[in-house]
Order: C-alpha cells, then structure tokens, then sequence
C-alpha cells in the first residue's frame, strides 16, 4: 500500500505532505516483532525497579536465532529490541554503567546476538531505550543524566550498523507532575501544573544527536496508551498507538489518524504511525498458569487495521525464561501470515 498523503490548505493553494525518504522506506516494512526481554523475564514481571543482581541475568539457552526465524516465518520484515527498559539494566556491554550483561555470569552481548540473527534473515533492526531509569544514580540530575543517555544512544548506533528506528519510552516520569503514564489535559491549561515538554530530558539534542550519527533512523517517543497517535512533542519522526482497542475512564480512545502535524516552527511535517500490541497481557513474558491468547483472526485484523491506516503494525512477542519464544506464539504467528498471505 502506498503512503498516505494529505493535502494541507496553505490559505493560497494546496500541496501535498509527504513522507520523507527515510519515513517512506520505514513503512514499507509495515510489519514487525516487538522483543521485551531482559531481568524482568526472570523475575517474571512487568516492570523491575533497577535492583536485580546482573550476576543472575544468564541464559544458558538464548536462541536469537529463533527469534529471527520465527519472525521471518511470520512474514515480518523488522524487529525492535529492549535494550534497556525502565529497570536501567542493558543488554548490551556498555562502558558507561557496571548495570549491564557485562557484568553478568556469561556477559553475552544479547544486543549483538539480536542484530546478527536478525540480519541473517534480511530483515532491519530497531532499539527500544527507555528515557527513566531507576538504576542510574544520578537520573534526578537532569544535566548528568541526559549527557548519559545521548552517550549511551551514541554508543548503541556506532557499535552495530545500520539501526531503522529507536522507539523511546517512559518520558512521562519526567514530563507528567504525576510522573503516571496517565495524561491530564487540563494540565496544558494551568501553567502552574509542572507539565514539561522534553527539556529535563534534553530532548532536542539527543534527537539531533541521533540524526547526526544515522540521519535515516526514525526516531519516537511512545505517547503512551491514552492518546494514541499523538506527539508527546517534537522533534520526532512516527507516532506510536499503543494497542488497538483501549479504555480508559469508560471511555473508547480513538487514534488520531491523520499524519499530518503542525510543528512548533509553524511547519506541516508528515508522521507516520505505528500500532504496538503484545501477545501476552504483559509485555514481558511473566510465566502465567494460563492466559487468553490472541486468536488468528484477532492478529489478522490487527495488521489490516494498520495497513488501512498506512500505519506499520509492531506485535510484542516476549522471550520465555529459556531465552526462547514460547511455541504457542510461534503457533498463532505462523497461522495468522498464511491467512494474511504474507
């Protein structure tokens, strides 16, 4: 499916808003694997809190190669990785903090064993990194600990080749006066209430230090569950929409699907989206008894409902604690790509 364009009303004439080369190239991958994985595989938890011992992060087992085949079997062309979620531990061996696989019983690169499976199997690679960290010892100090994450980032897009994408997430622990993914927007009319737009983050640099280094990767920043389809703020190159059928105060929350933004220059950009969901209720897998599973049909629609939006579809799949992907995902994938013909 082509990209969608929009016409823009200038007030003189109309033009057309369209994709930038690298946005063009990164839809038409449309479909891709969502990898959580990390400690909290482990602990069996959705979430850590940046205590877990990295000496007992080991898997005798870790299959990344599995991954990839499984993907490809599903007919995905892209996978993003966990490199470090809100826990602060990193899957790769990073020389800025001990919290890391280098400091783990095997001190396995599981970042290079993901790139290397991936590419194996022609398909591109992305990194998910998360803004919070409860490890970092000096994360409240917002200068330290920004120049930590754009060193950190720097050293994730010079150490493996050509990355597609970073997709950030967790910025409302610094954005929101809650510091709860949960968005209020009556927070926008109170200049009063602590709402901040990126800059405890520094964000603007460390989206121009990413282009810089790969000026091609699609940067993102998860707008969270509540306002999918929407900039947290700018500079950003796709929008994410976090699940496809979301509640929240009995209330059905519509994605906003129009590409087209105004940014704080007063210039229309085109932003592609992305959908994300996860095959199990939580995005790491956490090892339940039973568990509702995503039928065939319900996996088919989710890809045509991004497809009919020219949105691409990321599907969460989350790494057992034997390192490899549980056979009732790879079940379920495989059906819902033969009755997609994909």
């Amino acid at each position: 499916m082509a990209p969608k364009l929009s016409v823009v009303d200038t007030g003189n004439q109309s033009i057309d808003v369209r994709p930038t080369k690298a946005q063009a190239a990164w839809m038409k991958l449309k479909y891709g694997m969502f990898l959580h994985f990390g400690p909290n595989t482990i602990n069996k938890v959705g979430w850590g809190d940046g205590k877990f011992p990295p000496e007992k992060f080991m898997f005798d087992n870790l299959n990344t190669d599995q991954w990839a085949q499984t993907a490809a079997d599903a007919g995905m062309k892209y996978a993003v990785l966990t490199t470090k979620h809100h826990d602060g531990f990193c899957l790769w061996p990073s020389r800025y903090t001990e919290y890391s696989v280098k400091n783990s019983k095997n001190k396995k690169d599981v970042v290079g064993a993901f790139v290397e499976s991936f590419r194996k199997k022609g398909m591109k690679v992305g990194f998910y990194y998360s803004l919070w960290d409860m490890n970092f010892p000096g994360y409240e100090n917002d200068k330290i600990y920004a120049e930590y994450m754009r060193i950190q980032v720097a050293e994730l897009l010079t150490s493996y080749g050509e990355i597609t994408q970073i997709w950030f997430d967790g910025a409302w622990d610094k954005d929101f006066p809650t510091r709860q993914w949960q968005y209020n927007p009556e927070w926008e009319k109170n200049p009063d209430s602590g709402l901040k737009h990126g800059e405890r983050w520094e964000w603007e640099s460390l989206y121009n230090e990413i282009h810089r280094l790969q000026p091609s990767c699609i940067v993102q920043n998860n707008s969270s569950s509540d306002r999918l389809g929407q900039v947290r703020y700018f500079p950003v190159d796709a929008r994410t929409a976090e699940h496809f059928d979301f509640i929240m105060n009995e209330k059905i929350i519509q994605p906003v699907i129009d590409p087209v933004f105004t940014n704080p220059k007063g210039e229309k950009v085109y932003l592609p989206m992305e959908y994300c969901t996860s095959l199990s209720p939580q995005w790491f897998w956490t090892g339940e008894q039973f568990l509702l599973h995503p039928s065939v049909d319900t996996i088919a629609g989710w890809y045509n409902v991004a497809r009919k939006h020219s949105a691409n579809f990321l599907l969460n799949v989350g790494p057992n604690d034997k390192g490899v992907i549980p056979d009732y995902h790879v079940t379920y994938l495989i059906a819902a790509a033969k009755k997609l013909g994909i």
